[in-house]
């Protein structure tokens, strides 16, 4: 059984109940009568089997959504974001994305007042460094908050302080507009194995057009854009415990030394050290 529930008082909460597969999902909001204090900060957490995966939003809140373990994928319809364990996706009020998840998956979510100013103005994913992940872990336990006491302001105006800080984690593939540019993205993210030469085929046009085509709409080379496709379609892979080997072989690496050379590159630390969850 999987239950979910948005913490928030005079809102609802929510549950989730697993019958076989795929999911059967029974939403049931309880709506009190009672007057509360209105809460600036609120929280949501669900564990999830592989899929689509369904987060409450509401106008006037921006979201945090993170994961200690696992990995899930955002996606908008020009790019998507994957978010592994330790780091957390930044979605400010407004921004509607399309969450999925490959495995099963605990997604924890800090909800703030977009008043407050916590996560800025931008889609981004950052790395929670010890300090921001206490914090978000303590401000996820401790929702709903008013923030009428010293304590938690303190909390709110700590985090917010971290989170500016903290650089953008390279976590985002772009994706093309162009259709036949798009074909062969698909092709990419679909069959990360495949070699240049049948997903060039699959799109039904030289590689020449497309160089200029990515270039253009994702700012990459397609050379580039290809091996930090192949490099993130690795990251649910090595979430799910697969050995570097056995993921090198089936994103087409000829070896593992290529595949750890191409993710550092991409990623800035061997996989071993950038799936580490301690």
């Amino acid at each position: 059984m999987l239950i979910a529930k948005w913490v928030s008082r005079g809102f609802m909460t929510v549950i989730v109940t697993e019958i076989g597969w795929p999911v059967l999902a029974t939403f049931c909001r309880i709506v009190s009568k009672t007057r509360h204090p209105e809460s600036k900060v609120r929280s949501y957490a669900i564990t999830h089997p592989p899929g689509r995966v369904s987060l409450p939003t509401q106008p006037g809140w921006d979201q945090l959504a993170f994961t200690h373990s696992g990995l899930f994928t955002a996606h908008s319809e020009s790019r998507s974001w994957l978010i592994p364990a330790n780091r957390a996706l930044c979605v400010p009020d407004g921004i509607r994305l399309r969450i999925e998840t490959t495995g099963r998956v605990a997604i924890r979510c800090l909800y703030t007042r977009v008043e407050l100013g916590v996560l800025g103005s931008e889609v981004r994913v950052i790395d929670l460094d010890p300090l921001s992940r206490e914090l978000v872990d303590h401000a996820v336990g401790s929702a709903p908050m008013t923030l009428d006491q010293p304590a938690d302001g303190a909390l709110i105006v700590l985090l917010a302080e971290q989170l500016a800080h903290h650089p953008d984690a390279p976590l985002q593939l772009p994706f093309p507009v162009d259709p036949i540019a798009r074909t062969l993205a698909s092709a990419v993210m679909s069959e990360p194995a495949s070699s240049l030469a049948d997903q060039l085929r699959r799109a039904a046009a030289s590689r020449r057009t497309l160089e200029r085509r990515f270039k253009a709409e994702t700012g990459s080379s397609l050379g580039q854009w290809r091996r930090r496709a192949r490099v993130l379609s690795a990251l649910a892979m090595l979430a799910d415990g697969d050995s570097v080997t056995s993921v090198a072989n089936r994103i087409g690496y000829a070896s593992p030394s290529s595949f750890i050379a191409a993710f550092r590159a991409e990623l800035g630390s061997s996989p071993r050290d950038f799936m580490r969850t301690e």
